[in-house]
C-alpha cells in the first residue's frame, strides 16, 4: 500500500469515527444509483456515502448496499456492478424479494432506506397519477407489510425532480455531497417528513450566528 493510499484510508476511518461517536444506523441500507446520467462526480458521491451508510449500519445490513439501474442487486462492498439505467421499482421488489425468501416479520423489515440518486428514475407505474412512493406503498401493502421503510431521497445533482410532496410522512428530502447531512439522521430517531429535517439541519451550531433581514 502506498502512502497516498495509506493517508486516504486513515482519512476514512477518522469520518467513520467521528460519525459512529455520534450514534449508529440501525436496520437501514443505502441504495446507490450508479446509472449512465450520475456519470461523474455524482456517482463518486453516490458509492462513497453508500460505502459510509454501510460502515455506519449494524449487522445484518453492515458492509452492505444496494445498486440499482437496470437490474438492482444487494451488493457486498467488493463487488459493486454498474449499469445503464435506473429502475428505482426494482430496488423494492428485490427488498420484498428478499423478505419473504426469508421469510421476514414486520420489526425484521429494512426501517429506513437512504437513495443516493440524481432522482431521475424510469417510469414507475402503470398508472400515470401513481407517485413512486405511492407505487412502493402499494407493493407493501400488497406484500402483507403493513408500513414502508422510511426513505431518505438524497439528490446528488442540480435535478429538479420530486418524488414526493414536501409534507409526506415517513420520508425526507436532502442534496449535497456533504457528509454532516448524515448526523440529522444519526441523531433523529422521530418520524420523518421533507419539512422536519430541513428544520433540524437549519438548527445546527453553525447557523446560531446568523442574522436574518428582512
Amino acid at each position: 500500500m502506498s502512502r497516498l493510499e495509506s493517508e486516504r484510508l486513515q482519512l476514512w476511518q477518522r469520518i467513520v469515527d467521528d460519525l459512529s461517536a455520534i450514534g449508529k444506523l440501525r436496520n437501514c441500507l443505502a441504495i446507490c444509483d450508479v446509472s449512465g446520467s450520475m456519470d461523474g462526480i455524482p456517482l463518486d458521491v453516490s458509492v462513497a456515502l453508500g460505502l459510509l451508510v454501510s460502515e455506519l449500519s449494524e449487522e445484518p445490513w453492515k458492509g452492505k448496499l444496494i445498486t440499482f439501474s437496470t437490474n438492482p442487486q444487494l451488493q457486498l462492498i467488493k463487488e459493486i456492478v454498474f449499469g445503464p439505467s435506473t429502475n428505482f421499482q426494482k430496488v423494492f421488489d428485490k427488498i420484498l424479494e428478499v423478505a419473504k425468501a426469508g421469510n421476514l416479520s414486520e420489526d425484521q423489515m429494512i426501517k429506513r432506506l437512504f437513495v443516493f440518486s440524481d432522482m431521475e428514475f424510469d417510469q414507475a407505474s402503470i398508472n400515470p397519477w401513481e407517485t413512486d412512493y405511492e407505487a412502493i406503498c402499494r407493493k407493501f401493502k400488497e406484500s402483507g407489510y403493513a408500513s414502508v421503510p422510511e426513505i431518505v431521497f438524497w439528490n446528488l445533482r442540480d435535478s429538479k425532480a420530486t418524488p414526493v410532496p414536501s409534507h409526506q410522512k415517513g420520508v425526507a428530502l436532502v442534496s449535497g455531497f456533504s457528509k454532516n447531512i448524515l448526523k440529522v439522521f444519526l441523531e433523529n430517531g422521530g418520524e420523518l417528513n421533507p419539512e422536519d429535517t430541513m428544520q433540524k439541519a437549519l438548527a445546527g451550531e453553525e447557523y446560531k450566528t446568523l442574522v436574518v433581514v428582512d
